[in-house]
């Protein structure tokens, strides 16, 4: 068993202010503070900003595309440690940017799984949503063109991770919600995993009962905390073929992620359940359902989340899904091309 953690991580209401024993514990003498624009509007990092006592750069980014990432590399120089401050798009730029600070090649050059070996500058993640699993997961993913991919190594793990749930405050309620759902199916799909272990299980449980738990009665700590369990989760154990087929809906039709697995996930878990029903029961209990997709699609009903997409294109979406081979190898059923197009029209 391989396990990848950050080795240092600060959880709890107010732990920003913890950031300058982290910034010290890490070797940082002048920071990166890579955010976004919306983060920044939201004067977030304003906190993180206010807590720090060394001397930093603020570096405001987009979207987690080459260009922004090739960008943010070139504002590296001068700083020996980068803290990045928003949600998952930040987290992908800052990690990607260290990673090709880090690298003699092309951004190309590490595309693929543990293509980043090289040495890497300290990184400091401060999510400021309930969590992506950037802040604690070994990969960053990219958008070049019209595909995504990975760019992932141990030198991308964060060397230190604050989870603060007051820096989630100023989340409007429907990226909260997306997040909560992205982290829901993080440690539902790392329970589900051929690459589960007893580890990954251990935290993607108890993830996933807090999540629930926390959407139906809100309460942002435990929203966090259960985020974190799921995501550690995920970090170990990887993701499925929810994901796999999620990608293709945020790419063609700008679904957020984390709405476009739920989308999808009630028809994969049925036509996936026979070859992981304990496990799929398992799961069901944190709805106090018979069954996974029907708790999970129970859930969704009572958040008043939207699920509609053109699954016309059910084929074409299918073809897509296939790209995405690495995490739909890590799920228990080898579902086909044939297969994944049926699940898309099973979908909405």
């Amino acid at each position: 068993m391989r396990l990848r953690l950050p080795p240092s991580v600060r959880f709890g209401a107010g732990s920003t202010t913890q950031l300058p024993d982290i910034v010290r514990e890490c070797g940082m003498r002048r920071a990166l503070v890579v955010t976004d624009h919306g983060v920044l509007a939201a004067r977030v990092v304003d906190r993180v900003l206010d807590a720090l006592d060394v001397p930093r750069t603020v570096y405001v980014c987009g979207s987690a595309c080459a260009t922004e990432i090739t960008a943010c590399r070139n504002a590296l120089p001068g700083h020996d440690g980068v803290i990045a401050v928003g949600g998952g798009s930040v987290l992908d730029v800052a990690k990607a940017a260290v990673a090709l600070h880090g690298s003699e090649g092309p951004l190309e050059s590490l595309y693929g799984l543990e293509r980043s070996q090289g040495p890497a500058l300290p990184l400091v993640a401060v999510p400021t949503t309930p969590g992506s699993g950037g802040e604690v997961s070994s990969h960053a993913v990219v958008t070049d063109g019209e595909r995504r991919h990975a760019v992932s190594g141990p030198s991308l793990v964060p060397r230190a991770v604050v989870i603060d749930p007051d820096l989630t405050a100023t989340l409007p309620h429907q990226a909260m919600l997306a997040c909560a759902l992205d982290a829901l199916m993080h440690g539902a799909e790392a329970y589900l995993a051929r690459a589960a272990t007893p580890f990954s299980d251990a935290l993607a449980l108890p993830g996933v009962r807090r999540i629930v738990s926390s959407l139906l009665s809100p309460d942002p700590e435990e929203l966090s905390a259960g985020c974190l369990q799921a995501n550690l989760a995920m970090a170990q154990a990887n993701a499925g073929l929810v994901h796999a087929l999620g990608y293709p809906l945020t790419q063609r039709y700008g679904i957020p992620h984390g709405i476009a697995n739920v989308v999808v996930a009630p028809a994969v878990l049925r036509a996936s359940r026979h070859v992981q029903e304990q496990r799929d029961a398992d799961l069901a209990s944190c709805f106090g359902a018979h069954d996974f997709a029907d708790g999970l699609t129970a859930l969704l009903d009572r958040l008043g989340v939207e699920r509609e997409f053109p699954s016309g294109n059910a084929d074409e979406l299918a073809t897509e899904a296939l790209l995405y081979g690495p995490v739909r190898a890590n799920w228990r059923f080898d579902a086909t091309v044939d297969d994944m197009a049926a699940m898309y029209r099973a979908a909405p």
